[in-house]
């Protein structure tokens, strides 16, 4: 039989039947139970400015994430429900203070203990101590603590509030810690607009947090990441890669299109994983819905007008056979599709913007996306 428009209109129905009992919450609590969470301790004395650092970078306040758990009297252990970090916060000390040297004990004994635990679900794999350039120097105690730190667990220095502090008072700082210690990496930062941008070191925050972190926990991270779009971004492409992967070894042998489900099923994972590394799903319950509705049943669709524009043949349907190659270009070409529409919407949302998810997804332009990189991908 020849590959009619009818035919084509029956394929598309067929998968479109096939994603009416997708269940958006079903797939994503599948697959974040394979996502491995990195640890970060942040600390630091009190005013060093460790919620800042957390709200720029996550995007939240942390003790508004739900009741954190206490694990020492210094110490509290927070696993936000919509991020895939695990972060543990001091509750900082005195600068001169007779409880510096229990904060010091307990906190370093914690990592410690965390460290040589079987549960790997209790390590702490990144350390970020917070000093304030508002105090203009480095003092003892901070020595003191990363240089205990250090052998636990990796380990860098924040200096917070550098609005604060003169470029000579920075520099004197920064001089402490080279000479005390000469292999601690450290990055200026501040939540102060005013501060110009090449003076700020975010990006080198991140770039060594995802240098010293298994490829796994980088994408963890950097899903868990609010507004550090460039960090996401090379990220989701790594997470397309995957499921490229994935798909490659669902053809190990040719696949009549008839019985393509597996496929399917893999396509419209890794627009839900997609959809929820951005982060686009942290809002209400009517943008998942709107997801399910317009971006799952324009899977179907793309996937077969897609296909059936590709698949290698003499244009029957017994020839409509999905091969390894077919089914890779289009997960790649599909994959891109979908992470560049949610880049260009959390950039939007990143910026306060409104974003309308109905015409955002709309068949026609994940379609025009998908041939896009499809070409690209052929060249």
């Amino acid at each position: 039989m020849m590959i009619t428009d009818k035919v084509k209109q029956e394929a598309v129905l067929n998968l479109i039947d096939k994603l009416q009992y997708f269940d958006y919450d079903k797939v994503l609590n599948r697959i974040r139970k394979t996502v491995k969470k990195p640890g970060i301790l942040v600390a630091g004395a009190t005013g060093a400015g460790k919620s800042s650092l957390i709200n720029h970078l996550f995007g939240m306040e942390v003790a508004a994430e739900g009741s954190g758990k206490p694990v020492t009297e210094h110490v509290t252990r927070y696993e936000p429900e919509q991020a895939d970090v695990v972060l543990y916060d001091t509750r900082g000390y005195e600068i001169g203070d007779e409880k510096a040297q229990q904060f010091y004990k307990e906190v370093v004994g914690y990592v410690k203990e965390a460290d040589e635990s079987k549960d790997v679900k209790k390590h702490i794999h990144l350390v970020w101590y917070c000093i304030s350039a508002a105090n203009k120097r480095v003092t003892p105690m901070d020595l003191d603590i990363i240089a205990s730190l250090q052998g636990l667990a990796r380990v860098c220095i924040v200096l917070t509030q550098i609005d604060t502090a003169t470029v000579v008072e920075l520099k004197e700082m920064r001089d402490t810690i080279t000479k005390k210690l000469p292999d601690m990496p450290a990055f200026a930062v501040s939540i102060d607009p005013r501060v110009p941008e090449q003076s700020l070191e975010w990006d080198e925050l991140l770039d060594w947090s995802m240098d010293n972190l298994e490829s796994g926990m980088q994408m963890a991270l950097a899903q868990a990441l609010g507004k550090e779009l460039r960090i996401k971004r090379m990220q989701a492409d790594k997470l397309v890669h995957r499921y490229v992967i994935a798909a490659a070894g669902a053809v190990v042998c040719p696949l009549p299109m008839t019985d393509s489900a597996v496929l399917v099923a893999i396509q419209t994972t890794m627009a839900t994983h997609l959809f929820n590394f951005w982060g686009i799903d942290r809002g209400t319950d009517k943008i998942k819905d709107i997801f399910v509705n317009v971006v799952i049943a324009n899977t179907g669709r793309v996937f077969s007008r897609s296909l059936l524009k590709i698949i290698p043949g003499a244009g029957t349907m017994a020839s409509a056979v999905i091969n390894s190659g077919v089914a890779t270009s289009f997960t790649y070409a599909f994959g891109r599709a979908v992470n560049e529409v949610c880049y260009k919407a959390a950039t939007k949302l990143a910026g306060g913007d409104k974003v309308d998810f109905t015409s955002a997804f709309a068949v026609d332009v994940l379609m025009k996306l998908v041939d896009k990189y499809m070409k690209r991908k052929s060249d």
